[in-house]
């Protein structure tokens, strides 16, 4: 038989992965193919990696709709530790000691193949085979260790561009499991905000931590409330009517959607069908963040008070607020509208009937 080996970090799988594994399968005519996700890779030992139970069960995922002979190998992480390939072809090798063992790796680690450890045994012991990352290849030691270098489309996919928001990069149902296990959620408030909105954005979180915590509500749930609410604070009025169209009507009628709500409806959306995470209760507090509605949940106010008073809110009597806020919830939910409304008023600005009576139901 001819076995595929495929390690990596897998942190997420992405389609690309998936693209390689097919395409070293027909050209290799591979018999089966093992995914290998690392414990710790000695390559990325600085960078934070998913649990080793949500990669694998995003790989199981991506692997559902994969047409051959696969399956994920749990060798390196029950092994723990960081893992080194040659203990790996050590380990198929003695479990397939008659087949022939393919090891599929990028381009990228060429230049310091040399430096690997045991190279000289595992090359005898096992052919390794390269997909190429970019059309740039030092094939130096591809020569010198009769590594093959496969002719395949160079695809643009990476883990960390799926870290960092590009979600579309990664099979749904792997999106369904980022979203709903809140994977990756700090790194993509960090890469698709600036500095200064992610800092607030934490800020806003951790807060509703604390305030959850004094009125013993989920403080997951306003974590992660709290994270995201101002995932599209940043987008002009153009794009967010433009992003808002893909999901709601009408989304370019002012009147049915005026400015000051845009990112807040927005970020909700983003949330839902970006995000793909499927909790109610925090779509609908992202989704009136900033305008509140004649009905409120818990949750809901816990989000408007964490983001008018957090950390980085600077203005006379945010600390009284913020030490009421622990100590009375509701009475400062209603001092925090009070003192919106009092601010907006300060700057000329005229409330539409029905956010006048929102106002004035909340801040009484």
């Amino acid at each position: 038989m001819k076995i595929g080996l495929f390690g990596g970090s897998f942190n997420p799988v992405h389609n690309g992965h998936i693209k390689i594994a097919e395409f070293a399968y027909k050209t290799l005519g591979l018999d089966k193919i093992y995914f290998i996700p690392t414990a710790i890779s000695p390559f990325k030992k600085k960078n934070q990696v998913a649990a080793d139970n949500d990669r694998i069960n995003m790989l199981n995922l991506a692997l559902e709709n994969f047409n051959y002979n696969s399956e994920v190998s749990l060798f390196e992480i029950k092994r723990g530790g960081v893992s080194y390939t040659f203990e790996t072809i050590r380990y198929f090798k003695k479990k397939f000691p008659n087949d022939e063992l393919f090891f599929i790796m990028g381009s990228d680690l060429l230049p310091k193949f040399h430096k690997w450890e045991y190279v000289e045994e595992m090359t005898q012991s096992c052919q390794f085979v390269v997909y190429k990352r970019s059309k740039n290849i030092n094939k130096i030691n591809a020569k010198k260790y009769g590594i093959k270098i496969m002719n395949n489309p160079i695809f643009d996919e990476s883990s960390t561009k799926v870290r960092q928001g590009q979600l579309a990069l990664v099979d749904v149902k792997v999106n369904n499991y980022i979203g709903n296990n809140f994977l990756y959620a700090k790194e993509i408030i960090h890469s698709l905000l600036t500095a200064k909105r992610a800092k607030h954005c934490v800020a806003a979180a951790e807060f509703a931590v604390l305030l959850a915590k004094s009125i013993k509500y989920d403080a997951k749930k306003a974590y992660y409330a709290g994270l995201f609410h101002d995932i599209c604070k940043e987008l002009d009025e153009n794009e967010s009517r433009a992003f808002i169209s893909q999901f709601v009507e009408n989304a370019y009628d002012r009147k049915l959607f005026p400015n000051y709500k845009l990112h807040q409806l927005a970020g909700a959306l983003w949330f839902k069908h970006i995000y793909m995470n499927d909790d109610e209760e925090i779509y609908n507090a992202i989704k009136i963040h900033t305008s509140l509605a004649l009905e409120l949940s818990t949750l809901d106010k816990i989000l408007y008070i964490a983001d008018k008073i957090c950390d980085g809110r600077a203005f006379a009597g945010v600390q009284k607020l913020r030490q009421l806020a622990l100590e009375n919830f509701d009475e400062c939910f209603k001092q925090v509208v009070q003192r919106n409304i009092d601010y907006n008023l300060a700057k000329n600005i005229t409330f539409s009937d029905e956010q006048n009576e929102i106002n004035n139901k909340w801040s009484k």
